[in-house]
């Protein structure tokens, strides 16, 4: 959401909407967010960064933000997941807090940046490298609107793989579970443990150091007749039947070497089964190729 917030900022910017009508604009389209108890503190600092990286900051913005900095930010969330990188956000919302209540630079003139984005096209197979020698697949479902504006962001499932050192086969990249999540915020609608859902992917190129590339990984197959899980474009973590969280391709890599990463890989092994059947029947049949 965070890297949603902030090109919509620009693109608004970009087309030359004042920024007061501008602000409104995204608080009321990200109304559901900017009001949860742990999307609000994304939304919010996500919103000041942007409008203090382009020279317009607005008052109210700025004072939300810094509020809810000084009361943690979401640095609790985080060392539930994983200590090591809670410490790093804790020092990236250090330094947000710096710029936010220090001097303001002057209003920026943007340009249109240029897309930086490799394509993909739906079923398209990814091996993944992590720096720590891990490797992962995950395929091509779908896609959804980009930045620049006119792009796509391909949206992606990581696959339940265990790696012995072979290539899965075409049947198991169409039918094997994508990892499974039980990342939840409080919802008063909605009484009961978190659910457990599918985790999709939206992996967007905000520049071309984020690009995709042969030391992030390597396309390995095409055409995988491979549905997505759930309706990824309502994909939140307070609605929809899958997550959809936006991620840069080395996200991925980094994300591989992190307990995290395990953790979720286990969770899916107990809450999935064989699943896809009527596509691994078809790959039976010889209807799939």
């Amino acid at each position: 959401m965070a890297a949603d917030v902030r090109a919509d900022w620009r693109e608004g910017i970009l087309d030359r909407v004042p920024p007061e009508e501008l602000t409104a604009k995204l608080i009321n389209s990200y109304a559901a967010q900017a009001d949860d108890t742990d999307d609000g503190v994304v939304f919010w600092l996500a919103l000041a960064a942007a409008q203090h990286e382009t020279g317009r900051l607005r008052p109210d913005v700025r004072d939300t933000a810094l509020d809810i900095l000084d009361r943690g930010g979401d640095v609790t969330r985080w060392e539930e997941e994983d200590p090591g990188l809670a410490k790093q956000r804790q020092q990236v919302l250090e330094r947000l807090r710096k710029k936010l209540a220090g001097p303001q630079p002057a209003p920026k003139r943007l340009k249109r940046p240029v897309p930086h984005g490799v394509a993909f096209d739906v079923g398209d197979a990814v091996l993944l490298r992590s720096p720590g020698g891990k490797r992962a697949i995950v395929v091509v479902v779908g896609h959804k609107p980009g930045w620049p504006k006119g792009t796509e962001n391909p949206v992606v499932e990581l696959l339940l793989w265990d790696d012995a050192g072979e290539l899965p086969t075409r049947e198991f990249m169409a039918t094997a579970p994508p990892l499974f999540t039980d990342s939840e915020v409080p919802n008063p609608f909605r009484q009961g443990p978190a659910r457990i859902r599918p985790e999709l992917f939206s992996v967007l190129t905000a520049q071309k150091a984020s690009a995709f590339s042969a030391d992030i990984g390597e396309v390995i197959a095409n055409g995988i007749p491979r549905p997505p899980a759930g309706e990824y474009r309502d994909g939140s973590v307070m609605s929809g039947d899958v997550i959809v969280s936006g991620v840069q391709w080395r996200w991925f890599g980094v994300f591989m070497d992190q307990p995290r990463y395990e953790a979720m890989r286990e969770l899916t092994r107990a809450h999935t089964g064989p699943r896809r059947k009527r596509w691994t029947d078809l790959f039976k049949k010889g209807d799939l190729s």
